[in-house]
C-alpha cells in the first residue's frame, strides 16, 4: 500500500460537499482509505490519525489524501476529478447565453434576486461580513455558522435592531419562516404557536413534540445560542418576541432556550409581560422543567390533550435483566439535548463531565475521554470547525460509539437522532449498524450494553420517522420521541429510577401573563412574518436544496473564502463607520467628473518637464529594474531628445543615471500607454475638469507595430516621432484651439459614453471613438497653418489610427479617479498602472501610496510569429480605464474585442458582470446596450477585490519581452493579488486611526 497526500490551494468547498467528494473517492476500487478536506485544525488531526503525513498547509488549503495500491491510488484520484468537476458544474451552471455569473457575496445575490430572506453557512470567522451584507440591505438574516466571537454577535445585532431587521444567530441551528424551513427543521404541521429559540435541537425537540400533539406552530424564530447570555443580552430575543406579538396568526408564544443568564431571563420575563399575548418558557437550568414538560403545560395552556409519547422498544432486548454497573455515556448531535440530557440524569448520577459542562470543573480532557458518566456534544463549535455538522457527516460519533463499546466502564450508550431538513438524507442505517456492532461488542467481551436513542422527528419528515426508530429499535436500541424520558430510561437501565415530573395543568413555572397590547409596529422586521418568502444564501448547499425541495425561490452565492492572510484586515475595513459614505462620495465623484479636451501642447510647457526628465507608466521604478519595454523606449527617447547618439551610449547614460531622472506618469497626473515614456520635447492633450478642477496630460498616439510605447526604438520610430513633433502636434494645437474658440472644448467624456453604444469598450478598441473625435477635429485640422501636404498626413495618419482617441480616453479616465483621490476611508482605487515589472495601485484613503507586485503576463492572441515567450509582463498606464469603469470591464460593451484579445463572446459578457461584484456602483454616463443600459462596473473596492477574490479583468496590448521588438500581441491580464492584500492592511491601519 502506499498513500498519496497533496495539497491545492484556491480550491475552496465547503464541508458538506467535501464529506460527499470524499466518500466517492473512498469508495473507488483499490482505495483503502481516503479524505479530501479543508486544512483546518480538526481536519488535519483525523486525517493524521489515519496515518497520512500532511506537509505544512493553510485553512483554505485543500488537503487531498489517498491510501491504496498503485491502481486504487490512480482510480481514487479520477474519481476526485470527476466529483470536483461535477462540483463545479453545479456551481457554474448557466441557464443561458451570456447570464450573469453567480454573486460571490451574500449581498451580491440579494441585489440578484431581491431576496427578503437570507441564509449564511459559511465559515465562522467570515459569517459577520456575509450577514452585515443582509442587515445594511434591509433583509433578516439567519447565521447558521458558528465559531462567530461574542463581540461580533452583539455589533451584528445592534445593526440589525437599528435596520428594524432580525438576526437570527450566530449559531443558529433552526427556523420556521411562514412555514419554510430553514436549516435543520422538521416539517410539522402549521398552527398558532410561536417560538422563539435559543437552541435549535431544543426548538425542534418542541416542534416535533407539539406535532406529535397535534399542534401546529405559526413560526420559529431562532435566535442562536448565545442570544440569552449576559454578553449578548436577549438581543434577538426580544426583536423575535415583539415581531410574534404583532402577527396576527400567532395566539402564543414559546421560549426555548438553553440554561439562560438569570438576569437575562429576568428581564426577559419582565419584557414579556408587556407584549399583550401569552407567553410561555421552555428554559432549560437547574430546578426548571426539562423541554417534555414544558411542552406539556403549553398543551395545557392552549387546550390540547397531552399525548402517550412515542415509544419504540428494543428487539430481543431483555428489559428485566440486572441493571448495568457501568458509566453513562451520552453521545450527542444537539447541543441543547445534550445539555437537557445532563440536567435530567445529573439529579441522579450527580456530576456528569462534558465538552459543554454544566459547571466549568466538569470539563473533559481533549481526548474528550472519562471513565465515568460523560455527555459529548459533537456538534459544538470545537468540533465543527472546517467539518460538517455531525446532523449531516455523523463519522466521528459513530468512531466514538465503537470506542465506547470496546470500554468496559461504559454501562448504557445514550444517543440522539435528529430527522427533518437539512440533516443527513438517511441517518437512521448508519446509526443502526453503529448500535448493533457495538453491542456485538460488548456481547463479545461479556458485557451487556444497553443503547437508548431520543429521536427528533415527525411523521411528514423525508427520513421518515416509524422507519427510522424502527430501525433502530431493530437494532437493540430503545428508542423515544422525547429526549427527557430517553435519559431516564438510560437512568433506569442503570439501576436508577427517576420519576417523570408531573404534567403541569397550565402555564409552565416561569409563564408570564398577558400584558397590555403591544406597542410593536404592525409589520416588524419589513413584513416578513407576512410575506412570501425567498431566500439568499452563502455557504452550505445542502440547505439551499433544502429549500428548493420546499417550493421555495432560493439565489446561492459562489461564496469563497477571502484571499489568504485578510480576515483580520477585511474586519477592520469592513467595520470603518466611514466607509460606505466614502465609497459613495468616491462614486460620486468619478461619475461627475468632467473631460474637455482643450490643448496639445509640448511637455516641457505642459507638464513642465526639465532636459533629461522623462516620464514612465506604472509605479516609481529604477533604470536597472526596467523591463525591456521600457528601456527600449527610454533609449528612444534619449535618442529624439538628442542626448545621445546611438542606443548603446543611451543605454550607458540610462544606467550611469547622471543628470536623468525618472519619474511616473501619475506623479504629474499624466497618463502614458504601454511604456509611458513621455520626454520634454514630445506634445500632449491637455484634458481639463471643471466640476473638480483638475487637469490631465496624455501623449500622442503613434500608431500600431514598432512604436516607442512597445519598446522599440529604431530609425523609423524616431523619424514618426520627430514628425510627430514637428506636422501633427502643431496642426493638432491649432485644431483644438481654433475648435475651442470656435464652439468650446472637445467633451471627451461624451464621446466616451456613445463609442460604449457602438461597440467600442475604450482600450483596445476605439474605433467608434476614434471616428468621432476625428469628426470633431477635421473642420479645424484641414484650415490649420501648414502646408496641403503634412495636413494630408496629418489628417491620413490620424484617421488610419484605430487607436487614436485612446490618448484621450485615458487622461478622460485619469480625471475621474482623480476626482476620487484623497477621500478618508475610502478603498476605491484610484490608479492601476504597470511598467512591465511591477503593478501598482493606489487607493483614494491612502493618499499617494503605492501598493505593488510582480506584473502578470497577458494571455491572449500574437501577431504574426510571435508566442507567449516573446511577451513581456504587464505594462503600461492604460489599465487606468478599468480603473475608471471601461476598457475589460466594459467588455459586454464590445463583444467583437475577444477577435482582438482572445476568449469568446461569452466571455465578453460574463467579465462586465462579474466585475459589478468587485465596484461600488455603476457609471451614470457610461452604459452597457446589451445589459439594458445598465451602467458600466465603477469604483473598483479594495474591500471586495479581498473579499471575493476577483481581480480586475483588463484588456491589454502586449509588448515583446525584449527591448526594440515592438508590439507582439494583445490580451487578458489581472492584476497580482499583493496590491490588494497590501492596500487593505494599510486601510485596516488607517481605519484604526480612522
Amino acid at each position: 500500500m502506499a498513500d498519496h497526500v497533496e495539497l491545492r490551494t484556491g480550491a475552496y468547498l465547503d464541508s458538506v460537499t467535501l464529506m460527499q467528494v470524499s466518500r466517492t473517492v473512498a469508495a473507488a476500487p483499490g482505495v483503502e482509505a481516503a479524505q479530501v478536506a479543508m486544512a483546518t485544525e480538526l481536519n488535519l488531526e483525523v486525517i493524521r490519525g489515519m496515518g497520512f503525513d500532511v506537509p505544512a498547509s493553510a485553512p483554505n488549503d485543500l488537503v487531498v489524501a489517498i491510501r491504496g495500491d498503485e491502481a486504487g491510488i490512480a482510480a481514487g484520484q479520477s474519481a476526485l476529478e470527476a466529483a470536483l468537476a461535477q462540483s463545479r458544474s453545479a456551481a457554474g451552471a448557466s441557464a443561458g447565453f451570456g447570464e450573469a455569473p453567480a454573486a460571490r457575496t451574500l449581498g451580491g445575490a440579494i441585489r440578484l434576486s431581491g431576496a427578503d430572506l437570507a441564509l449564511v453557512s459559511v465559515p465562522g470567522e467570515h459569517a459577520v461580513t456575509e450577514a452585515l451584507d443582509a442587515v445594511r440591505a434591509g433583509v433578516s438574516v439567519m447565521v447558521f455558522s458558528d465559531n462567530v466571537p461574542v463581540e461580533d454577535e452583539v455589533r451584528l445585532k445592534n445593526a440589525a435592531a437599528a435596520a428594524d431587521v432580525l438576526v437570527m444567530g450566530p449559531d443558529c441551528g433552526t427556523a420556521v419562516v411562514g412555514g419554510v424551513a430553514l436549516g435543520f427543521a422538521n416539517v410539522v404541521r402549521s398552527g398558532s404557536v410561536g417560538l422563539v429559540a435559543a437552541s435549535g435541537t431544543g426548538a425542534q425537540q418542541v416542534m416535533c413534540l407539539l406535532d406529535a400533539a397535534g399542534v401546529g406552530i405559526s413560526h420559529c424564530l431562532g435566535v442562536g445560542g448565545r442570544d440569552l447570555s449576559s454578553e449578548v443580552a436577549a438581543r434577538s430575543t426580544k426583536q423575535a418576541l415583539a415581531a410574534l406579538a404583532a402577527d396576527p396568526e400567532t395566539t402564543s408564544v414559546v421560549v426555548v432556550s438553553k440554561p439562560p443568564a438569570p438576569e437575562v431571563l429576568a428581564d426577559l420575563e419582565a419584557y414579556a409581560a408587556g407584549l399583550g399575548k401569552s407567553v410561555h418558557w421552555a428554559t432549560l437550568g437547574a430546578g426548571r422543567p426539562d423541554l417534555t414538560a414544558a411542552v406539556e403545560s403549553v398543551l395545557s395552556a392552549v387546550g390540547a390533550a397531552v399525548p402517550e409519547w412515542p415509544t419504540w422498544s428494543a428487539v430481543g432486548s431483555d428489559h428485566d435483566a440486572a441493571a448495568s454497573t457501568g458509566s453513562l455515556r451520552g453521545l450527542f448531535c444537539g447541543g441543547t439535548l445534550a445539555d437537557e440530557a445532563m440536567l435530567v440524569a445529573g439529579e441522579a448520577l450527580g456530576d456528569i463531565r462534558s465538552n459543554i459542562p454544566l459547571r466549568p470543573d466538569l470539563a473533559l480532557g481533549a481526548d474528550l475521554r472519562d471513565p465515568g458518566h460523560v455527555v459529548v456534544d459533537f456538534g459544538d463549535d470545537t468540533m465543527t470547525r472546517g467539518r460538517a455538522h455531525p446532523m449531516i457527516d455523523p463519522s466521528l460519533r459513530l468512531d466514538r460509539i465503537a470506542l465506547e463499546a470496546a470500554d468496559p466502564t461504559c454501562g448504557v450508550l445514550l444517543l440522539d437522532l435528529v430527522l427533518g431538513h437539512g440533516a443527513h438524507a438517511d441517518p437512521a442505517p448508519e446509526l443502526a449498524a453503529a448500535v448493533r456492532n457495538a453491542r456485538e461488542t460488548a456481547a463479545a467481551a461479556g458485557r451487556d450494553l444497553h443503547v437508548v436513542v431520543s429521536v427528533t422527528g415527525t411523521t411528514s419528515d423525508p427520513q421518515g420517522l416509524e422507519r427510522s426508530a424502527q430501525a433502530l429499535a431493530e437494532a437493540g436500541a430503545d428508542v423515544l420521541l422525547s429526549n427527557a424520558a430517553a435519559t431516564r430510561r438510560a437512568l433506569h437501565l442503570l439501576g436508577h429510577d427517576v420519576p417523570a415530573p408531573e404534567s403541569a395543568t397550565g402555564d409552565t413555572a416561569y409563564a408570564t401573563l398577558a400584558g397590555p397590547a403591544s406597542d410593536a409596529a404592525a409589520e416588524p422586521l419589513h413584513g416578513l412574518l407576512t410575506s412570501e418568502v425567498s431566500v439568499a444564501a452563502a455557504g452550505v448547499s445542502l440547505f439551499s436544496d433544502a429549500l428548493r425541495a420546499q417550493a421555495v425561490s432560493v439565489t446561492e452565492a459562489s461564496w469563497q473564502p477571502p484571499m489568504a492572510g485578510t480576515t483580520a484586515d477585511l474586519g477592520r475595513v469592513l467595520a470603518d463607520s466611514r466607509r460606505d459614505e466614502a465609497n459613495a462620495e468616491a462614486l460620486r465623484r468619478m461619475t461627475a467628473a468632467g473631460a474637455d479636451l482643450v490643448d496639445v501642447r509640448p511637455a516641457h510647457e505642459a507638464l513642465g518637464l526639465e532636459r533629461g526628465t522623462f516620464l514612465h507608466a506604472g509605479p516609481p521604478i529604477t533604470f536597472d529594474r526596467a523591463s525591456g519595454p521600457l528601456k527600449g523606449a527610454l533609449i528612444g527617447a534619449m535618442l529624439f531628445e538628442g542626448l545621445a547618439d546611438t542606443a548603446e551610449e543611451a543605454e550607458a547614460k540610462l544606467e550611469q543615471g547622471d543628470g536623468i531622472t525618472l519619474e511616473p506618469c501619475h506623479h504629474r497626473d499624466a497618463v502614458g500607454p504601454m511604456a509611458g515614456v513621455i520626454s520634454p520635447s514630445m506634445w500632449v492633450y491637455e484634458l481639463r475638469d471643471e466640476v473638480h478642477d483638475n487637469t490631465s496630460w496624455c501623449s500622442l498616439n503613434e500608431g500600431l507595430g514598432k512604436v516607442l510605447r512597445y519598446g522599440a526604438y529604431g530609425p523609423e520610430v524616431i523619424e514618426r516621432l520627430r514628425w510627430m513633433n514637428t506636422v501633427l502636434g502643431p496642426i493638432l494645437q491649432q485644431a483644438v484651439r481654433a475648435r475651442v474658440d470656435q464652439q468650446g472644448s472637445i467633451d471627451v467624456k461624451g464621446i466616451i459614453a456613445q463609442m460604449l453604444q457602438m461597440g467600442d469598450e475604450g482600450h483596445n478598441r476605439n474605433r467608434a471613438g476614434s471616428l468621432m473625435l476625428l469628426r470633431e477635429l477635421l473642420p479645424t485640422m484641414i484650415t490649420a497653418d501648414a502646408s496641403s501636404a503634412d495636413i494630408a498626413e496629418a489628417v491620413r495618419f490620424s484617421g488610419a489610427n484605430e487607436h487614436f482617441f485612446l490618448n484621450l480616453g485615458m487622461p478622460a479616465c485619469k480625471l475621474s479617479t482623480l476626482a476620487a483621490h484623497g477621500i478618508p476611508g475610502s478603498s476605491v482605487v484610484t490608479t492601476m498602472a504597470r511598467n512591465g515589472t511591477d503593478f501598482g495601485i493606489r487607493v483614494s484613503g491612502t493618499g499617494d501610496a503605492w501598493f505593488t507586485g510582480p506584473a502578470n503576463t497577458p494571455e491572449g492572441l500574437f501577431l504574426g510569429s510571435y508566442g507567449p515567450d516573446d511577451a513581456n509582463p504587464d505594462i503600461g498606464d492604460s489599465a487606468i480605464t478599468e480603473t475608471a469603469g471601461i476598457g475589460g470591464f466594459a467588455m459586454a460593451a464590445a463583444p467583437a474585442i475577444v477577435k482582438f484579445v482572445g476568449g469568446d463572446v461569452p466571455f465578453a459578457l460574463r467579465a462586465t458582470q462579474t466585475m459589478y461584484e468587485i465596484t461600488v456602483g455603476e457609471h451614470t454616463a457610461y452604459q452597457v446596450p446589451i445589459l439594458e443600459f445598465r451602467g458600466t462596473p465603477t469604483g473598483i473596492d479594495v474591500a471586495a477585490v479581498a473579499r471575493t477574490g476577483i481581480l480586475p479583468q483588463i484588456n491589454t496590448g502586449m509588448a515583446g519581452r525584449v527591448a526594440g521588438t515592438g508590439q507582439v500581441g494583445a490580451g487578458l491580464v489581472t492584476p497580482p493579488e499583493q496590491c490588494f492584500t497590501q492596500a487593505l492592511a494599510a486601510l485596516a491601519s488607517a481605519a484604526g486611526r480612522g
